[in-house]
């Protein structure tokens, strides 16, 4: 339910019926400005499918992780769990995922010749790259590019 203006004066009269006339401003504003706080961090993996958003993510971010997958992927779709969690686990670290179905130019400028291809970079600097589902492998590369 969108709040309009017409909404938010119901709800006003709902609450000045429930707790009284004094506490009708404050409960009804009260009710209308606050929101529980987010469960996850937002947009823990970004999705990069723009022309030029690859070079934008590695530029703003002093340490990343690219994720160069495909949806027709069985490996990749293994994969993609544990690289969510990965996100949410190392905050300092900006996770980044490519579809190399939309967005060739990007997986030939980081020589992918598999999927799923890992990218991990300090600033502009490629540190390391493999292909293939080893998480393991993956959880060590990370923790090796935090401590950089």
């Amino acid at each position: 339910m969108a709040f309009t203006p017409l909404n938010a004066t119901l709800l006003r009269r709902a609450v000045a019926a429930a707790h009284g006339p004094l506490s009708r401003r404050y409960a009804a504003d009260k009710c209308l400005r606050s929101a529980p706080p987010p469960l996850v961090r937002p947009f823990s993996v970004v999705v990069l499918g723009d022309d030029g958003a690859v070079e934008k993510f590695r530029t703003a971010n002093s340490k990343s992780v690219l994720y160069f997958t495909a949806s027709w992927c069985p490996p990749c779709k293994a994969i993609a769990p544990v690289y969510e969690q990965m996100s949410d686990k190392y905050p300092g670290i900006a996770f980044g995922k490519v579809d190399v179905d939309d967005q060739p130019d990007a997986a030939m400028e980081f020589d992918v010749r598999a999927v799923p291809t890992f990218v991990l970079s300090n600033g502009e600097d490629v540190k390391e790259s493999f292909s293939g589902a080893d998480a393991a492998k993956l959880e060590s590369l990370v923790v090796n590019l935090e401590k950089i």
